[in-house]
């Protein structure tokens, strides 16, 4: 019986690697040998007990690694050899929402586990068999450490596309963790014009090499973004970090229209409720949105400009921990104001 190693979260910071049997490849599967794998906030939170219980996890959906087998019927252009990033999301493709293109909502995904695979994404392993659609193919000089931030790369897509942001438009992150900075750059991309507010001096003086403007919140927000906008206002809002109480405080912030797009998740034990004046929304027709997870497009556009070397995702690491680390590498993860961590297989 041959086995491969797999992280596991067994509860409140108690993570280790177990052995888990190899599972037989289906036709419609690919077997990938994973390379690195980053370790996002989601996982962070499982890891510090912040999200509920569902243990035991088997945390890990920023996946890189090396086609070892293809199955006689995946439908996917990459072969044996290839490398690869996965996108470790279920999307049946047949409910309203996935046909819509919506397939990051799909409504069945928690009913498409299949038998012999792990409670989770799983990518902190030594093997990955995934579904064919979950794969993408990057080029073959593709760096296999910073490529497993392609995943936040698609989720920072998808939500710029909530927006609908336009060339010229001005926008306002608030904060510059990584996934403000991504945003950034993704914004940038776009034609966009870009505050960033972040309350930390140390993490100011990095934003200040993705943004056009970088704001300090804590003095008068509101008079440096009338002036940076004529008075107008900001086009588009990116909430990122902040407490749920700091929402209602930005519509003051944006044009008339404008959209605000709640990017953060919000799990500090008062809750996530915050007021909202709806007719602030109703008069100046502003959208409030929220946003999680990447479709399959959004993560094909990711793979696209990584592979065109349009962003540089090494900025956006802090460090790279082995395998059998993998406890340092959570704890590292969890300390205040850290980048990404990046576990290496190989």
């Amino acid at each position: 019986m041959k086995t491969y190693k797999i992280a596991t979260i067994k509860g409140p910071k108690n993570i280790e690697l177990n052995d888990w049997e190899m599972p037989e490849l289906n036709p419609d599967e690919v077997k990938v040998k994973i390379s690195s794998c980053a370790i996002c906030t989601s996982d962070q939170g499982i890891y510090r007990g912040a999200r509920g219980d569902q243990y035991p996890f088997y945390p890990g959906h920023e996946v890189v690694g090396i086609v070892e087998e293809v199955g006689e019927l995946a439908a996917t252009e990459a072969k044996v050899g290839d490398k690869v990033v996965v996108c470790r999301m279920n999307r049946c493709g047949q409910c309203p929402p996935c046909r819509k293109g919506d397939d990051n909502r799909c409504i069945k995904w928690n009913s498409l586990h299949r038998p012999g695979r792990p409670a989770g994404p799983g990518g902190f392993a030594e093997y990955l068999i995934v579904p064919d659609y979950q794969v993408f193919k990057m080029s073959q000089d593709a760096d296999m450490v910073s490529s497993a931030l392609i995943e936040p790369v698609a989720c920072c897509i998808g939500s710029v596309d909530k927006a609908d942001v336009q060339m010229g438009d001005t926008v306002l992150i608030i904060g510059a963790g990584i996934m403000g900075l991504l945003h950034a750059e993704i914004l940038r991309l776009r034609g966009a014009k870009v505050v960033i507010s972040e309350v930390d001096e140390e993490r100011r003086k990095i934003a200040e090499g993705f943004a056009d403007w970088v704001i300090d919140p804590t003095k008068d927000m509101e008079s440096v973004i009338k002036e940076i906008t004529d008075g107008y206002g900001v086009d588009s809002i990116f909430v990122t970090a902040g407490p749920p109480q700091l929402v209602p405080t930005l519509f003051k912030h944006a044009s008339g229209g404008a959209s605000i797009v709640i990017y953060t998740s919000y799990y500090q034990p008062e809750g996530a409720e915050a007021p909202i004046d709806l007719n602030s929304l109703h008069y100046k027709e502003y959208r409030l949105v929220g946003t999680i997870s990447p479709t399959r497009y959004d993560f094909a556009r990711a793979v696209s400009i990584v592979n065109a070397n349009r962003i540089d995702l090494n900025k956006f690491i802090r460090a790279t921990v082995p395998f059998e680390d993998i406890s340092k590498a959570f704890d590292m993860a969890i300390e205040p104001g850290s980048y990404r961590i990046v576990v290496t297989m190989e």
